[in-house]
């Protein structure tokens, strides 16, 4: 097998880098879509999706609105290299920052081959102040550079896994029971570490980050493609019940109050078992990762999967790979939900209610670590509003940006909300117990997703 061949395997950006390396075989289909097969790279996900759209009628045109101007997707939306759920989320609806969040500036300078609508929607407001506001803010933040990434942050965010990976090997070589621990913590922490920097490349529009895209299956063991499709998702419609597959966490806990007939009698007690379902996160996430790239036929990122338990197995005792799984879904899945579960969810009268911006600032809080352990740990999601307003930002400049993006939403009257580390886990303790003691609400929604992957 040619040398690019197997490196296309392994990292699916890797081949871009030689001249002569052919393009992944999953990407041939989009590649036949002319003239807009180049948005594919610059989409949130690499791939094609497959997770099943909204029924609609033959006929029917499907507006969405970008920059205030109506485009006709009702013929693009099948060609949409990272799957028709997103045109179809956005049906008669602004997707001007979704568009921006996740595209480079060439992906967003063919949004205007587009085909424009020769029937808008009427009746439907126009965007708020402050989105206006924030496309501005959004604009002289990129002219000033600070989207571009930096080799010193990228290097800087890679050292920590690595030095908690070989930790844990080396403390796996000793058989007395405080060095196992050892090595169950240090290989959690460089799996939580993992899945942070799989996260970032999945989000970059950098050659770098488009080469390392198989870091999440190789290193991370998940799907890069279901899990961009479930993540992006979840920026896009942060807390939105039925989109937002992150606060899909029943009958495990519940966030809001369910119908009688969902209801658990556990659920009083969620404020003290809510470690045990966090625990099993990164477990779960791999089982949905492999029936995923199957039922997909993604076979390149099948083949890293495989090399990644190979890898993985062969490196450290099962027990240390198992354990540190269950120890690192338990940080990463404490890390994720603490700055997103205890805010405003949005259901019923107030789903799809407001523009992604002040969306944002109502569903999100940053969390200010206390010491280096933690900001390393954390991996950038303490700077949570940040990363779901600017998620292609490198996020080793989220520190810098946090004071400006303040005054940023005190002038226009959005309610920037921080807490403590230790704070924001109480906080996010308190409303699983709140909620726990609440009634049941007759007609309430549950968390079945509109688009569903597996």
């Amino acid at each position: 097998m040619p040398m690019h061949c197997f490196l296309s395997m392994l990292l699916p950006g890797a081949s871009a880098l030689h001249a002569s390396a052919p393009l992944l075989a999953g990407r041939a289909q989009a590649a036949r879509m002319s003239p807009l097969h180049s948005l594919r790279s610059q989409l949130p996900s690499e791939a094609e999706a497959v997770p099943a759209a909204v029924p609609r009628k033959r006929r029917e045109t499907l507006n969405v609105r970008i920059d205030d101007e109506w485009y006709d997707l009702s013929n693009f939306r099948a060609a949409h290299p990272s799957g028709t759920h997103w045109i179809d989320a956005y049906k008669d609806g602004d997707a001007t920052e979704v568009m921006y969040g996740f595209h480079s500036d060439k992906g967003m300078s063919m949004v205007k081959r587009l085909p424009k609508s020769k029937s808008p929607p009427e009746n439907v407001p126009k965007s708020v102040e402050s989105s206006y506001a924030f496309r501005e803010f959004r604009r002289k933040l990129e002219a000033d550079g600070w989207f571009r990434p930096h080799w010193r942050g990228e290097v800087q965010k890679l050292l920590p896994w690595a030095i908690a990976l070989a930790a844990a090997k080396i403390l796996s070589r000793h058989a007395n029971p405080l060095a196992s621990l050892g090595a169950i913590f240090f290989y959690a922490t460089s799996n939580t570490l993992s899945g942070w920097l799989s996260h970032d490349y999945v989000h970059g529009r950098s050659p770098f980050s488009m080469a390392m895209r198989g870091f999440g299956e190789l290193v991370g063991g998940m799907s890069t493609t279901w899990w961009s499709n479930k993540h992006n998702m979840h920026h896009a419609l942060t807390n939105e019940i039925g989109y937002d597959e992150d606060v899909a966490l029943e009958p495990a806990l519940y966030l809001w109050q369910p119908r009688p007939e969902m209801d658990s009698p556990m659920r009083k007690w969620q404020h003290l078992y809510w470690p045990i379902p966090f625990s099993v996160l990164f477990l779960y996430w791999r089982f949905d990762s492999i029936r995923y790239v199957l039922k997909a036929k993604k076979h390149n990122e099948a083949f890293r999967l495989a090399m990644h338990w190979a890898m993985a197995l062969s490196f450290l005792p099962a027990k240390v790979v198992f354990l540190g799984i269950w120890l690192s879904g338990l940080m990463t899945a404490t890390i994720v939900t603490v700055t997103h579960q205890s805010e405003e969810i949005f259901l019923k009268d107030t789903l799809r209610k407001y523009d992604f911006c002040e969306a944002q600032f109502r569903s999100t809080r940053d969390a200010l670590c206390s010491n280096w352990f933690s900001d390393i740990l954390w991996g950038g999601m303490q700077w949570q509003l940040e990363h779901h307003l600017f998620p292609i930002m490198p996020r080793y400049k989220y520190k810098a940006l946090h004071p400006i993006l303040r005054q940023w939403a005190k002038e226009h009257g959005l309610d920037f909300r921080t807490s403590g580390e230790w704070e924001i886990l109480v906080q996010n303790v308190q409303q699983l117990k709140k909620q726990g003691s609440l009634p049941a609400v007759e007609g309430n929604p549950d968390s079945t997703p509109v688009f569903k992957q597996v």
